[in-house]
């Protein structure tokens, strides 16, 4: 890592220099290397860096800085950078300490929620309260606390589950809900407990030590959520084949290769990744078959989410980790949480000694002297001709803040917290005013102690200006540009061209019957979807043909795939006559002749054959699939080298190809070969949006290299390359 020690600039960018420190600083925390491959190494970054600087440049002479959006933007994430830097490592060594104590147990409790957001009225904060003690009232009278929270809860779940959450653990509610839980003994019930939701109800079932974590593979069939109670069943019933597949000894991971629809485990053998209880709550389903397991390799039958059948195996299972293992974890999560605001009472403590806060008591007793019944109501307000209004009520450092401000402060706030004196909600207004007028001094300060801040700062700053012209100048351009993007297009065909590729189908079977079913319906372009025993002689039909006649319309309308065959003696006069009433019935369906297909019979025959034939894949997965859902996969496109793995395996010739892979038998039928050639715009759009944004910005940089003049100052780049040798 080189040094940045140095005050000197490294650059200028229209006469503004830049320092060698803030180039070094960003340069360190961007290169993964120890040291960097050599001087081209760090000459290579410094025209990066110089390209950077002019785009912010430039966004600064077209005023963006200025944006309300864009200062609104930056004041939300220099919130977020300062948030580390406001945190007392006392009290949350002592919270990490507290939590790692509680995930050693696991709670399941119920809960019944009469909703109150933090900003709510006093008035309907109070009508909450009074609700909810209500609901406490009917618990202690010995009501069930299922039926409680199913009629009255304001949790949207509890029509489910009647308020019960399963089992959780610490880190997993909001604080002041985990603290009542955890300190509530089984079986018992809390009274009001209030969250940044409104107030909870909570009994606790159950206690329990940790489970730990578990991990688990799945093969899923999924259920979207639009499905058909027909798909529905098959689906079920395919979920089942596959796991009576899996208990009886079938290699899992090539089930999870041949059966399971989670694309991105299949090819993994369906793992997932380690959890704990409460990590997917929102599939409890899951969570519960997972645990449920308990030797490594046990499988679960198949269990149903709202993704779909899972069939699970249990591939892992490890107690809790030590304190060491998790403390990282622990921590990003307090701080992150309610919890941070434990910590606030030792941080305003601290800011007041750094930064000499001094406070007038004797003004702060005689402002909070005006408190009134007007803060119950939210319409309280200053008193403007009150002589004390100038006073000042504490220093911080050099800066005064004084009982005007601080009723402004109380007015914009209002409504307060209700409580039951107004004196008492003046004092703790007063008290928050104090607090933040400590933290946000301390927060307009960090960069002048934390440089490692002032950076970060700074690079979200020129970040965000920088997203701001990029999306305007370069990826909206390049997107609304059609003309522009065409032309580029063609000036540039020569780098978009198609390999050679396949229009194919891949059949993967179960066994030889099936392979020849696929054979057929191959050979003909069509399989018989549902044939009928028509006998008959003409003249007209009687009620079992008109029945017929009327199931084989309804398929024929569902598909324009399908079409009906009629099989007869074309020399014979009644067969002939036949054949037209049929045609006639099938018209009243508005049938169209092109969907009726005749095939000859032998001369005499006196068999009248029929039958509603599809050339539809679909259909036949569906009719193959129907006693056995695993009979048959099909998968079918345009494909190019690397794009299906049983296409790769066979030669690229038309016609029918078998291969046998992971105990199936797999049919490649190859329709066509498409030759090398031009791609078109409209087949690659995405890929050329991207590179015509490559040449927008490169041609835009070399604009702004002329427009603003740049200096690199090669004492102060030498001083780096020395470095270097060093």
């Amino acid at each position: 890592m080189l040094k940045n020690n140095s005050s000197s600039a490294i650059v200028s960018i229209d006469q503004t220099p830049v320092s060698t420190k803030e180039f070094l600083y960003i340069y360190n925390k961007n290169n993964l290397n120890e040291t960097p491959a050599g001087p081209s190494d760090i000459d290579e970054y410094l025209e990066l860096f110089i390209n950077f600087k002019l785009k912010v440049r430039e966004a600064e002479a077209l005023g963006l800085h200025r944006d309300s959006a864009f200062i609104k933007e930056l004041e939300g994430y220099r919130k977020q950078l300062a948030a580390p830097y406001l945190t007392e490592t006392k009290i949350l060594d002592s919270l990490v300490k507290v939590t790692y104590e509680r995930l050693k147990t696991e709670v399941n409790a119920s809960h019944i929620l009469i909703q109150a957001a933090n900003d709510a009225s006093p008035k309907d904060t109070m009508a909450a309260y009074e609700e909810i003690m209500l609901l406490s009232d009917m618990v202690r009278k010995g009501k069930d606390f299922g039926e409680i929270a199913y009629e009255n809860s304001e949790d949207p779940s509890a029509k489910l589950n009647k308020g019960n959450l399963g089992y959780f653990t610490a880190m997993q509610m909001v604080y002041p809900f985990e603290e009542a839980a955890y300190r509530l003994p089984v079986d018992s019930v809390s009274g009001p407990v209030r969250t940044n939701f409104g107030y909870h109800l909570i009994k606790v079932h159950d206690k329990r030590p940790s489970q730990g974590r578990i991990q688990v593979s799945h093969i899923l069939v999924r259920t979207p959520p639009d499905i058909s109670p027909s798909d529905s069943t098959l689906a079920a019933n395919r979920a089942r084949e596959i796991y009576l597949k899996a208990t009886g000894k079938e290699d899992w991971n090539l089930l999870c290769r041949q059966f399971s629809e989670d694309v991105g485990t299949k090819m993994k053998g369906g793992q997932l990744p380690w959890f704990k209880t409460g990590d997917i709550s929102n599939i409890p389903s899951f969570e519960q078959a997972a645990f449920a397991l308990e030797q490594m390799g046990d499988i679960s039958e198949p269990v149903l989410t709202a993704y779909g059948w899972h069939i699970i195996k249990l591939d892992g299972k490890v107690g809790l980790e030590t304190l060491e293992q998790l403390e990282p974890q622990i921590r990003s999560n307090l701080s992150a949480n309610s919890r941070a605001n434990l910590n606030q009472k030792e941080l305003i403590k601290r800011l007041k000694e750094e930064n000499k806060f001094k406070e007038n008591n004797q003004v702060v007793e005689q402002a909070l002297e005006f408190a009134n019944e007007n803060l119950n109501k939210g319409t309280w307000q200053s008193q403007d001709h009150w002589e004390h209004l100038e006073k000042v009520l504490f220093t911080i450092e050099k800066s005064t803040y004084k009982v005007s401000d601080f009723y402004r402060y109380v007015e914009s706030k209002q409504p307060l917290k209700p409580q039951e004196k107004p004196y008492d909600m003046l004092r703790t207004a007063y008290e928050q005013y104090a607090a933040d007028c400590l933290i946000n001094f301390e927060e307009a300060h960090l960069a002048d102690k934390h440089y490692d801040y002032k950076m970060l700062l700074k690079e979200y700053r020129d970040g965000i200006l920088l997203f701001q012209l990029m999306e305007s100048k370069v990826w909206n351009q390049a997107i609304q540009d059609t003309t522009g993007l065409k032309r580029f297009f063609e000036n540039n065909q020569q780098r978009y061209q198609w390999d050679t590729r396949v229009v194919a189908n891949t059949y993967n079977v179960e066994n030889e019957a099936a392979l020849d079913r696929v054979k057929n319906f191959i050979q003909q372009e069509y399989f018989v979807y549902n044939k009928y025993d028509f006998f008959g002689t003409g003249g007209s039909l009687n009620k079992a043909q008109v029945k017929i006649l009327n199931e084989a319309a309804q398929l024929l309308t569902q598909s324009i795939h399908r079409h009906l065959v009629l099989q007869y003696d074309t020399t014979s006069h009644e067969a002939n006559q036949l054949k037209a009433i049929i045609q006639e019935q099938l018209t009243r369906h508005q049938i169209a002749e092109a969907q009726i297909t005749t095939e000859p019979l032998e001369s005499g025959a006196q068999e009248f054959i029929l039958f509603v034939a599809s050339k539809s894949i679909d259909d036949l997965v569906d009719q193959m699939n129907k006693n056995n859902p695993l009979t048959i996969q099909v998968e079918s496109g345009v494909f190019q080298k690397g794009e299906n793995q049983f296409i790769d395996q066979v030669d690229w010739e038309t016609g029918t190809h078998r291969l046998e892979v992971d105990e199936r038998i797999v049919l490649v039928e190859i329709k066509e070969i498409l030759p090398e050639g031009d791609q078109k715009l409209n087949e690659i759009r995405g890929q050329v949006i991207s590179d015509y944004q490559i040449e927008l910005e490169s041609d835009w940089v070399k604009e702004l290299r002329s427009k603003y003049p740049v200096e690199i100052y090669e004492k102060e780049l030498e001083k780096i390359y020395e470095q270097y040798h060093q």
